[in-house]
Order: C-alpha cells, then sequence, then structure tokens
C-alpha cells in the first residue's frame, strides 16, 4: 500500500495538541507499516533521524490555499492519504482515498470569546469541515466523545467513523534526571497546559481557594503552561483578594524534565477541561503514579476510566471536594495510583500505529 500523510502542523519542540500527535504518528506510523511505502508531506524538511525505516519526504507550500491546489493538481502515486482536520487538502483526485483524521471539535460547542476567533471558527467548522467530511472514504477519530460530535454536528453516519485511541507522552525516562521540585511548593496539586477558559483553570484557582478556605490545608497549587493575558490577572486578582496569592505558582512553560518531576511529586494531577479530543496529560499522570481529578464530561472518562475521580467542571464545589477526598485519604490515593497504572498500559503510540495499519488495510483499500 502507498500511504501519504500530511504532517502538518509540523514542531520540532516544544510541541503540543495536534503537534505532537503528528510528531507520535510521523515516528511510529512508517515503523510499524515497514511492509508499505510511505510518503511525508510536510512545508519544511523531516528531521532527520526522526523516521527511523526509509520514506519520501515531499515539500509543499506552506499557506492553506497553495496547498489547496498543490494536491488537486498533483499526480503523486499514493493510494491513500491522511491529514489532519480540518488543514487541507480538502480537495483531492478521485483515485486518491482521502481519510481525514479529526482529533476534537471544539467551537461547536465552546463559544470563541473574540471576532477574530469567532471568524477563525466560522470557516473551520462551517466551510472547511463539511468540505472535508464529505470528501472522506472513511474518517479517524480519537475518542468516542468526539465521534459522537462529529455526528450530531457534521450529521455523518457512524460507520464511517472509526475510533482509533492515541497514546500519550511517557516521561518514565526523565525519572532518574528530572530536576526536584523547590520544596517550598510542597505539597501541592498541580496543572498542566494551556492557562485558557476551556482548561477551566480558573475553576482549579477558585475550586483550590475553597478547599483552602474549608480545610485550612498546608498545600499549594502548581500550574504549568504560558499565562500573561486577561485570563491569568482574574485569576491572580481573585487569589489576592482571598489572600491566597503566595499558595498559587503560576511557573510557565516547562521542559519534559521539569514536567516529569511536576507530575510524580503532586498530590494529585487535577485537569478538569471541558472539552478534550482525547485527554493525554490524564494519562501521563496515571502512568508516574499521580492520582487524577478530571471532568465527567467529553472524552476524559474514557481517558481516566475508573482510575480517576470525575468531577462537574462546571461545579467549583464538585472539584474543591474531590480535592479534599483526595488530600485528606492516605488509602484512596494508593488505590488510585494502583488503578493508574493499570489504566495507562491500554494506551501506547505503538499500539495506535498498529490500529492505523489495520484500519487501512481493512477498511479503506
Amino acid at each position: 500500500m502507498k500511504i501519504g500523510f500530511v504532517a502538518e502542523p509540523y514542531e520540532e519542540s516544544g510541541a503540543s495538541g495536534m503537534g505532537y500527535m503528528v510528531w507520535e504518528l510521523l515516528k511510529h506510523l512508517p515503523a510499524a507499516g515497514k511492509q508499505h511505502e510511505f510518503t511525508i508531506y510536510s512545508s519544511r524538511p523531516i528531521q532527520s533521524g526522526l523516521v527511523n525505516v526509509p520514506i519520501r519526504n515531499v515539500i509543499v507550500p506552506r499557506g492553506l490555499v497553495g496547498k489547496l491546489f498543490w494536491f488537486l493538481w498533483t499526480k503523486e502515486d499514493i493510494d491513500v492519504l491522511l491529514f489532519i482536520t480540518p488543514l487541507l487538502p480538502l480537495i483531492l483526485p478521485s483515485r486518491i482515498k482521502a481519510v481525514p483524521i479529526c482529533p476534537e471539535l471544539v467551537s461547536q460547542k465552546i463559544t470563541p470569546g473574540s471576532l477574530g476567533d469567532k471568524l477563525v471558527a466560522f470557516v473551520r467548522d462551517h466551510l472547511l469541515m463539511p468540505i472535508c467530511f464529505r470528501r472522506a472514504t472513511s474518517i479517524i477519530t480519537i475518542s468516542q466523545a468526539t465521534m459522537q460530535d462529529i455526528m450530531k454536528y457534521y450529521r455523518v453516519p457512524s460507520g464511517s467513523i472509526t475510533i482509533i485511541y492515541v497514546g500519550f507522552q511517557d516521561l518514565t525516562p526523565y525519572r532518574e534526571t528530572a530536576p526536584p521540585v523547590d520544596e517550598h511548593m510542597k505539597p501541592y496539586f498541580f496543572f498542566t497546559g494551556r492557562v485558557k477558559p476551556r482548561k477551566n483553570v480558573h475553576g482549579i484557582v477558585s475550586a483550590f481557594i475553597q478547599f483552602k478556605k474549608r480545610t485550612n490545608a498546608d498545600c499549594k497549587l502548581v500550574i504549568a503552561g504560558k499565562t500573561g493575558d486577561g485570563y491569568y490577572r482574574s485569576m491572580t486578582e481573585e487569589l489576592t483578594r482571598n489572600g491566597l496569592r503566595n499558595d498559587v505558582f503560576f511557573v510557565g512553560y516547562v521542559p519534559t524534565e521539569s514536567l516529569c518531576s511536576y507530575y510524580m511529586h503532586a498530590v494529585a494531577f487535577v485537569f478538569p477541561s471541558l472539552n478534550e479530543g482525547f485527554g493525554m496529560p490524564v494519562v501521563e499522570a496515571m502512568h508516574l503514579g499521580t492520582p487524577v481529578i478530571t471532568s465527567s464530561l467529553s472524552s476524559l472518562p474514557e481517558a481516566a476510566g475508573d482510575a480517576g475521580l470525575l468531577v462537574d467542571p462546571y461545579n467549583v464545589e464538585d472539584i474543591s471536594r474531590a480535592m479534599e477526598k483526595i488530600f485528606s485519604d492516605r488509602r484512596l490515593r494508593a488505590e488510585m495510583i494502583e488503578k493508574g497504572h493499570a489504566q495507562a498500559k491500554k494506551f501506547s503510540w505503538e499500539k495506535t500505529a498498529h490500529e492505523y495499519l489495520l484500519f487501512l488495510e481493512k477498511k479503506v483499500l
């Protein structure tokens, strides 16, 4: 089989979200499918050594319009093309079977804030995505929750969608070299991710304030992720009003080694996001032996299984009570750690790549 993969967005360092997913698929798909021919399309050359088996790397235009016409006119000899929605190509020669990968739908459920974001969402969700799905031979998504969203918002029949769970970032190689966490931060609850409304970071801060007022516990909160806008200021102002500004540490972006440390030494990882395609950080935390508090909505129950404490992300008290429960119950923490290890074993990028190839061999060709 001749498989094409559009490696966009392609990020070589600090990749997150879709960029990280592209990075891992690049590493694992060709390695798992050595009997197939892989052509990787990217707007810049793929890093040397990333893919350890022979591939063909074709450079395509950077802009969306350029990609559209490049793929429309392409004479490339491939059987199937994988690409992340809603990226182009939306139009392909009919001889090439299109398989879009849809990690998540967001703005259909959570209204974008700014006018610019609303315009981008309109073009993506109402113009590009419908074309993308109509052209698809089949669609891959990464959770049952996202599959239901695709069916609901785009009226795609379930038979046209296949769920293939993703892997996660294995941080265990950094255990021995990870730098220590400052002792004055301990003990602490931990969050990592984009510090923005969809991640419900302000909900975590408000829940922490309630937890502190109710218990007066000697516990801190560490938030890793880029900050600096009005959303961040609203959180710091609330903390200051409640006399807890020194109990919450916004540490910004942290490198992988430090991330490993923050996970390992946390009382619990708190991730009550409002919407996720899958929720890889939940599995990262469990794999490292950290108890998890996460959302009962979207795909997060699929990632956490029975190993996490599920909360209503819109209910601050619910999050706060879960913090108190984990902080005060050592036996519960031990039980969650054991279950978390078992849950994390269900996911890996090797398994993801194997299931992609089975899907292509059985359902597409």
